[in-house]
């Protein structure tokens, strides 16, 4: 009896489903509500308020054995379930792994300078360093408390044969006056009289005791200092306190014999950098050379040293170090995770399977196993925008500019003001003359200052849509007008070319609030100063949650102000290489001259002014009197000059060629709307059908893939040949993650849901819709330079299949909301909807499967990326964490079948659509309210906006109207 009672209980605590989604929930909201701590207060107050606590750690193991429970009660095996058997038993080898590390393995940094060695490792993990000394016997002891937490508000400290009371206080996270985190801990300690049991109140001390303890407050060191040490005596004990890093000492050395670190050419941004080391084993005579950089480790004596970073002063560097024994574990966890996810696909008795053999049966997909496999393998190259640095060092180039105040132009002096009729007349000849010279000199190369070699047709395309908002301004191409500005700048000053957005700017500029261009000289009064010097730098000081309307527009026409002068000032033609061997920059003309001068170097000069008149003569001659003769004889030089200094930099003319290409067709906002209009007119001839009880025409749901398949054909070819153009996978910002999840969104209508035409309208809709976002104007486009850690296959690897997840998680949220619509349709007189309400339940679950997939082995690919990167599988980074939370989010909606829920159709579509809150959370929540490695928004919160409330309000009220239109009337999908 006690056995069967015993048998129970476990089963109730440890094999209860309801009980495990629960537990799932509840691990989800601790870890979202963790990344938020950490943004507002540091990562030493998120570890200890939750990631560091015993109950966090306590629901991992209750996780960890009601997996093992479920495991051994589901009777998977005698029902034939190896698939789901493997990818649960997965999660438990992952999760032991992850025990295993977290408790017995290590992981520090090692700072060593050019040409010198060291054993010392810091932990990474910080510490509360305690040394006493008795007066009286002259003896030191000590204690050292990891402070992943604290676990305890209290500890007894055991030294010279009495006891000491250890209180925590407050652990704030604070600025200093010169703008530098630091974190500070309040401690409180005294010398206890008595033995004392400890719980949230300490029996035994009363409040007059404490009041007389030693209250001290310490600042937590840097990682790979040596901590600051405040001193505190009580009676005749002296109690020396630091916080910080641990310093483990390793049996064998690490020599520096150099720290190399490469630039992109004529730019600061760090192309890779490596450390080439010897290892000094005097214990076992051994000496080991080894070069170590990003995504290449050096593994010695059970240790393995990575690329960590680097001194500011580039004198050395600085390695991440780790031990880890539960590293195979882990590994043989994640590998048995990813052949279960493709197994279930294929396997007979699998619920994928099964979902797929009633769509058929429907007739709603015809998809074939090969055609699945084969749709599946590009998926696996597939990845999260992870860690997007390249966004980070782009906003802080952004935000660098928007500090600058427009530059006022000196090298340009008029002895004349142009009318406006010559004005219009000069624009009416450049756009009349100068097409084919514009077109070619867009060919030219030229440096960005990023470093990147493109061709100025680019840099143009990318500027003049800057400061007008649009392409083919005033009629002309953005080539016409960037040499138009560049060589002629008199004719701009006054041109109304720089677009504003609030009323309010203009009436400060003395412009008509209601037109929405400014001229460039608006912004300056008669005498030279700069009318929003002050608004500007108001506007920056505001955090970016509080900056208005006005503040806002401010600080967008300053930057484009600034690009202007830029081109007003030639100083963004950076088109002459250094003369110089073994140097990499590119200058602008004004530069070269000006140096060549300083230099006395004659030879040079003279050719660059050569080129310099020949270009500026010629191009006004060409205007004039469409005599081009001399431009090009220009055009002429300029390129061998290019070609004599600058060949290792040069680029293909077919890559110019296809780049020029990208910026005149701008393929993915052409196909923005084809999409939209293709998705939504399907979805309402798909609709009619529906509510008339008849079939799609066949020549129509034809007509409409085919045109979605050539929009998804184009669509490919733009992704490969940006690919092409930069070098590099088109995934590694936020701008080209978005084209590829509406690229795998579309994949999934036109591979996986073919037959099924509102899923194909789905799949459509939310693929011009992702693609409409990405060209808002809130993501950059321009293709630009990997930074170091990006360099990797992982990135192929981790960041397509993580991002290609969203896609299909996407077309969840699509198909719940058409699911949801037609279930308010839905009556006794129709009952053909309900025939289509149980096909794209169907289709909804097998997408959100093989985006639950997907994101699971995305981010469990990113895992193995950072541990073979820097040395850690996880870092409770914002954007991993809330990826993890998505997950448990999908996995409690695939699971909620197995509660007893009446209705499961539309309990199901009402959880995908909300579930994808999530998902918009992962993908653009971390980016712009959290602060972590993979945002981009510099620690600022951004405001929500409005559109997201008014989302928020319709969903809610669509599942309330088909909830209580069908609560008497359950619908159920059986397989």
């Amino acid at each position: 009896m006690k056995n069967s009672t015993l048998a129970r209980t476990l089963a109730l605590l440890f094999a209860n489903m309801p009980l495990v989604l629960l537990l799932i929930a509840i691990y989800a909201i601790a870890c979202g509500v963790a990344t938020f701590i950490e943004s507002a207060q540091g990562s030493l107050v998120a570890r200890a308020s939750v990631y560091g606590t015993w109950w966090f750690e306590m629901l991992h193991i209750w996780l960890l054995l009601s997996l093992v429970g479920c495991f051994l009660t589901s009777k998977s095996w005698q029902r034939k379930k190896y698939a789901s058997l493997a990818l649960h038993f997965s999660f438990i080898l992952i999760i032991f792994g992850a025990g295993v590390t977290r408790y017995m393995g290590f992981e520090g940094t090692m700072p060593i300078k050019n040409e010198q060695s060291s054993n010392r490792i810091y932990s990474s993990e910080p510490y509360l360093i305690i040394q006493a000394f008795d007066k009286s016997t002259q003896q030191f002891q000590g204690v050292e408390i990891e402070m992943i937490a604290p676990a305890r508000k209290y500890y007894i400290l055991n030294l010279f044969d009495k006891e000491f009371l250890l209180k925590f206080g407050a652990l704030e996270h604070k600025e200093s006056e010169f703008g530098m985190p630091y974190t500070m801990l309040e401690l409180e300690i005294l010398e206890s009289k008595e033995k004392l049991a400890l719980s949230d109140k300490l029996f035994g001390v009363g409040k007059e005791e404490w009041e007389n303890a030693t209250k001290l407050e310490i600042i937590q060191s840097q990682l790979g200092d040596i901590p600051e040490q405040i001193h505190t005596e009580i009676g005749e004990k002296v109690f020396i306190i630091g916080w910080g890093s641990k310093i483990i000492a390793l049996p064998f050395k690490i020599y520096l014999d150099k720290f190399v670190l490469d630039r992109y050419p004529g730019s600061q941004m760090p192309s890779s950098y490596a450390s080439f080391v010897k290892v000094e084993d005097s214990a076992n005579n051994t000496q080991k050379e080894a070069k170590i950089f990003m995504n290449n480790v050096l593994d010695y004596g059970g240790y393995r040293f990575f690329q960590s970073s680097y001194f500011p002063d580039e004198s050395g560097t600085i390695l991440s170090v780790n031990n880890d024994p539960g590293k195979l574990p882990t590994y043989i966890g994640y590998a048995l995770l990813m052949l279960s996810c493709i197994w279930l696909l294929f396997d007979k008795n699998s619920r994928f399977s099964a979902l797929a053999r009633f769509v058929k049966s429907k007739s709603s997909l015809a998809c074939a196993s090969a055609l699945l496999c084969l749709s599946l393998l590009p998926q696996t190259t597939y990845a999260q925008n992870a860690p997007d640095s390249q966004n980070a060092q782009r906003e802080q180039s952004t935000q660098n500019i928007q500090s600058q105040q427009a530059p006022q132009d000196s090298n340009h002096q008029f002895t004349r003001k142009p009318t406006q009729e010559e004005v219009t007349q000069f624009i009416e000849l450049i756009k009349k003359n100068s097409k084919a010279f514009s077109e070619d000199f867009g060919k030219v190369l030229m440096q960005d200052f990023d470093g990147r070699i493109k061709p100025l047709d680019t840099i143009a395309a990318d500027y003049i849509h800057k400061m007008t908002g649009k392409d083919h301004f005033l009629g002309l191409s953005n080539t016409q007008l960037f040499l138009a500005i560049l060589i002629a700048p008199e004719y701009f000053r006054e041109v109304k070319l720089l677009k504003s957005k609030s009323p309010e700017l203009r009436e400060l500029l003395g412009n008509d609030p209601k037109k929405a261009y400014i001229a460039p000289i608006d912004a300056y009064l008669p005498d030279g100063t700069y009318i929003l010097a002050n608004y500007v730098e108001r506007a920056n000081q505001k955090p970016l949650k509080e900056q208005n309307t006005f503040d806002k527009d401010v600080i967008e026409f300053n930057e484009k102000l600034y690009v202007f002068g830029l081109i007003y000032s030639t100083k963004a033609l950076r088109v002459l290489p250094d003369a110089k061997e073994n140097v990499q920059d590119w200058y602008d003309v004004d530069s070269v001259i000006v140096k060549a001068m300083m230099e006395k170097d004659n030879a040079t000069y003279a050719r660059v002014y050569k080129i310099a008149e020949s270009l500026s003569r010629g191009f006004l001659l060409g205007v004039e009197q469409n005599n081009w003769e001399l431009a090009y004889k220009g055009l002429e030089l300029l390129q061998g000059y290019q070609k004599e200094y600058g060949s290792d930099l040069l680029i293909s003319p077919n890559r110019i060629k296809a780049e020029i290409w990208l910026n005149k067709t701008r393929p993915f906002e052409r196909l923005t709307f084809p999409y939209l209009i293709f998705g939504f007119g399907l979805f309402i001839i798909t609709l009619i059908a529906i509510l008339r009880n008849k079939a799609v025409n066949k020549k129509f749901n034809l007509t409409f893939y085919t045109l979605i398949a050539l929009c998804f054909i184009l669509h490919s070819i733009g992704l490969a040949i940006r690919w092409y153009v930069s070098g590099h996978a088109p995934w590694s910002n936020a701008y080209e993650s978005m084209l590829y999840i509406a690229w795998a969104a579309a994949l999934s209508g036109v591979v996986f849901f073919r037959k099924s035409s509102l899923a194909l309208c789905s799949a459509s809709f939310l693929a011009g819709i992702t693609l409409f976002v990405a060209n808002l104007g809130d993501m950059n486009p321009q293709i630009g330079n990997l930074v170091p850690v990006l360099k990797s296959y992982w990135l192929n690897i981790h960041v397509s299949v993580i991002t290609a997840s969203y896609g299909f998680l996407g077309l969840c949220f699509v198909l719940g909301i058409i699911t949801l619509i037609l279930f308010t349709l839905r009556s006794s007189k129709r009952k053909n909807i309900e025939d289509s309400i149980l096909s794209l339940s169907a289709i909804n679950e097998m997408s959100m499967l093989l985006g639950l997939f997907l994101l699971t082995a995305g981010n469990f690919l990113g895992a193995i990326w950072a541990n073979e990167s820097w040395g850690r599988y996880w870092g409770w980074d914002p954007k991993e964490t809330w990826a993890l939370i998505s997950i448990g989010v999908y996995a409690i909606i695939l699971h909620l079948r197995f509660c007893g829920f009446k209705n499961m159709p539309l309990i199901f579509a009402s959880a995908s659509v909300l579930g994808f809150f999530s998902v918009l959370m992962t993908y653009f929540g971390v980016n712009y309210f959290l602060v972590g490695m993979h945002s981009y928004a510099q620690g600022e919160a951004a405001s929500i906006p409005g559109y997201i409330y008014i989302m928020v309000v319709c969903v809610v009220a669509l599942i309330a109207l088909a909830v209580f239109k069908n609560k008497n009337t359950p619908l159920e999908l059986k397989l």
